[in-house]
């Protein structure tokens, strides 16, 4: 007796076991075809995923301008701490002294240490007292130096034949006054050998203040005409004093022979020869206490050809230094 098939199975299997392997095989050839068809999209998108790390990174390159840090050359303003330093020159062969007075243009007393002492500048020659310019000078010198410390240097020469000492006169920030009043115009230049460091300075300066027109080169002579005009008065006096002379002499015939050789070897020879010499420009109208030795200092030195040397005569009308007595 044969058994019969129960009807209920499917190629010998439940029914539901049937149709959970067909489910079951759909879903994962479902899943099959999901990852067939996402793996062709994988391999796909990396690709721009690496050409946009490339921009980042050239951009990261290009930040190597920090080279712009470089001109910090800020070590430039070290260089104006270096200008101040040429300020305080008179330190090294210089004399403190205080001035106590102004003399002239040119010539200062001085306190070196509780002692008196006058200064004559060298290598300058200002104008004299009663020339023209030579209040503007003497003022110029004052604002330079009234009442201030300053510092004295020697070149060679120690004194003149007055006793005067002879220097180069230096402010406390390195000024030279002589070169100083050269420069604005109210000394000249003028060369006292041996004492001659300076004299190239001096003579630049005075070529400055002449082109500049400045002081006793300005085109202002016009005070000199009014002073010459009443000054020729005093020189007419002196013939008369002379002439008086010879009329005592004429009512006796023996007494005119020997009157008439005095007068004319008392008033000029002696004194030219004794006051004065003639080699430099060592006077000024101040080394003369009157004005007849000034003129015979100035006639004496035109006799030997050396003109007016010492420069006695500023207008030039042939009467020496017409301010002294």
């Amino acid at each position: 007796m044969t058994k019969q098939r129960d009807p209920r199975l499917v190629y010998g299997m439940k029914p539901g076991i049937f149709v959970l392997i067909v489910i079951g095989s759909i879903v994962l050839i479902g899943i099959l075809g999901i990852i067939l068809s996402c793996g062709g999209c994988y391999t796909a998108s990396p690709s721009p995923t690496s050409t946009a790390i490339l921009p980042a990174a050239l951009p990261t390159s290009t930040s190597s301008p920090t080279r712009t840090p470089k001109p910090t050359a800020t070590t430039r303003p070290t260089e104006p701490t270096n200008t101040p330093t040429t300020t305080p020159t008179p330190t090294p062969e210089h004399t403190e002294a205080n001035v106590v007075k102004i003399v002239d243009g040119d010539t200062i007393s001085v306190d070196i240490d509780g002692e008196l002492f006058t200064v004559r500048y060298i290598g300058i020659d200002c104008p004299e007292s009663g020339d023209w310019m030579s209040a503007e000078a003497t003022q110029a010198n004052r604002d330079l130096v009234d009442g201030k410390a300053i510092y004295l240097e020697k070149d060679v020469s120690e004194t003149d034949r007055y006793d005067r000492l002879l220097r180069y006169v230096f402010l406390a920030d390195g000024s030279l006054v002589n070169a100083e009043l050269v420069h604005l115009g109210y000394a000249r230049s003028v060369a006292y050998p041996p004492d001659t460091k300076y004299q190239g300075l001096f003579e630049e300066k005075e070529q400055e203040a002449r082109d500049a027109g400045r002081g006793i080169w300005g085109p202002t002579p016009t005070p000199r005409p009014p002073t010459s005009t009443p000054r020729p008065q005093t020189s007419t006096l002196r013939p008369p004093t002379a002439t008086p002379r010879p009329p005592t002499a004429v009512p006796t015939a023996p007494a005119v022979v020997p009157t008439s050789p005095p007068p004319t070897a008392a008033p000029t020879s002696p004194p030219p020869a004794a006051v004065c010499d003639c080699s430099g420009n060592i006077y000024n109208c101040s080394d003369f206490p009157t004005h007849a030795q000034a003129q015979a200092c100035y006639e004496y030195c035109i006799s030997q050809g050396c003109g007016d040397i010492h420069r006695l005569d500023a207008d030039n009308d042939g009467l020496a230094c017409e301010s002294l007595p």
